[in-house]
């Protein structure tokens, strides 16, 4: 552990299951020199380093250094009781828009960043809608196009000639969307030009990329939260639910290889809406900052939402092995876990060569995963385990 992790042993979080040192003020700063919006996440080690932390005694307690990842999957599977405080942030975001008439060309990035407040109240209470009557891929794709709109937000509000790129981009797919009157022969494609030509809205270009609008948000906050969510949540929703490839169909194929009408759980229920919330919450929080007005109680909103939302990943990957491991299984996996952690808190470690708690641990976690069993070809997690009794070994206590 790092000694600013140390000096801030006190402050414990756990974002998406991975405890993180600081609380609010510290995980997301709002106040820069030049008023931008900047979200930093600080996690204290690798997350192998927190579940075997320094010794206090020679017991493993595995419960306790356990407790902050299950804490984090019960939060995500719960309902939040926020009634009140929701009803006030979308007040607030709501007396945040202040570009009605719409200025038309002459829209600042302040103006765009505004309107997309608008369209996060409305996905918000669809998003909501969608959870509640338990449409599932309703639910996911809407909380895609939340996060789609807060960093397209968020990048006009801090991206110099976003609103301009936008523009470009906007010409660019209404040609896209008449092409076909062309096709059809109503109207010949040089007209048609000519008649877009005219409306002087600037050239047609092709826009930015999701992934590079938010890198260009983090670079211009100096943070790296819209790059993450676009790992975390844009990215495996857009796989998983929204286009048609190989990860998409094969959700309608179960595990013993037959067929189900209904695809495969890829998200929890209450997730989407944790990212609708936090979306809106972040989103107004940066608009309210760069006009100079009261954005903390948004920011508090927004982090209280975004650390209870699970990964699709996470959740895909836990709903496939729960059904498979027996209570056997279980309670043989904590027992390991706890042997393997007692050996390299004890100290007893200390006093075998690296290549020996290497091994050691190799074999431990090889059984507590109970690879022997698992339906994956041999070797596929050989270097997941490597990783694993490396880093482990090296950082046991008193280890050389």
């Amino acid at each position: 552990m790092s000694t600013a992790c140390s000096q801030r042993a006190h402050h414990v979080g756990v974002v998406d299951g991975v405890p993180a040192c600081g609380s609010w003020p510290a995980c997301l700063r709002l106040g820069t020199a030049r008023g931008l919006l900047a979200l930093r996440v600080s996690v204290c080690g690798s997350t192998l380093s927190a579940m075997f932390p320094q010794p206090e005694s020679e017991r493993f307690r595995f419960w306790q250094r356990a407790w902050p990842y299950i804490r984090s999957i019960v939060l995500g599977l719960l309902p939040v009781p926020d009634l009140m405080a929701r009803r006030r942030v979308r007040r607030t975001a709501d007396k945040l828009v202040s570009c009605d008439p719409w200025p038309g060309m002459d829209a600042t990035g302040l103006d765009a960043a505004e309107v997309s407040i608008y369209r996060l109240l409305w996905l918000q209470g669809q998003t909501r809608r969608a959870v509640r009557g338990r449409h599932r891929e309703a639910a996911t794709m809407l909380a895609r196009a939340s996060l789609e709109t807060l960093v397209v937000g968020l990048y006009c509000l801090h991206w110099p000639g976003a609103v301009a790129q936008l523009q470009a981009a906007n010409l660019r797919a209404i040609e896209g969307m008449l092409e076909y009157v062309s096709d059809m022969g109503l109207i010949p494609a040089d007209v048609l030009a000519e008649c877009l030509r005219r409306l002087d809205l600037g050239q047609p270009k092709r826009g930015p990329t999701f992934e590079t609008m938010a890198q260009r948000v983090d670079e211009a906050t100096g943070g790296s939260v819209a790059i993450d969510l676009y790992k975390r949540y844009y990215r495996p929703t857009s796989t998983l639910a929204v286009h048609a490839n190989a990860s998409s169909l094969l959700r309608h194929v179960r595990s013993d290889d037959h067929l189900t009408h209904q695809p495969g759980r890829m998200w929890n229920r209450r997730s989407p809406v944790r990212i609708a919330d936090a979306s809106l919450g972040i989103l107004a929080a940066a608009v309210a900052q760069r006009r100079g007005l009261p954005h903390l109680d948004l920011a508090r909103y927004a982090e209280r939402h975004a650390q209870r939302a699970l990964t699709p990943v996470a959740v895909m990957a836990g709903g496939g092995s729960v059904g498979k491991f027996k209570p056997r299984q279980v309670i043989d996996t904590i027992r390991i876990i706890r042997e393997t952690g007692t050996y390299l808190w004890s100290g007893r470690a200390a006093a075998d060569p690296i290549e020996v708690r290497e091994a050691y641990v190799r074999d431990q976690f090889a059984a507590a995963l109970h690879i022997a069993e698992a339906d994956i070809p041999a070797g596929a997690l050989d270097p997941f385990l490597d990783h694993i009794a490396a880093t482990l070994a090296r950082e046991a206590p008193g280890a050389e």
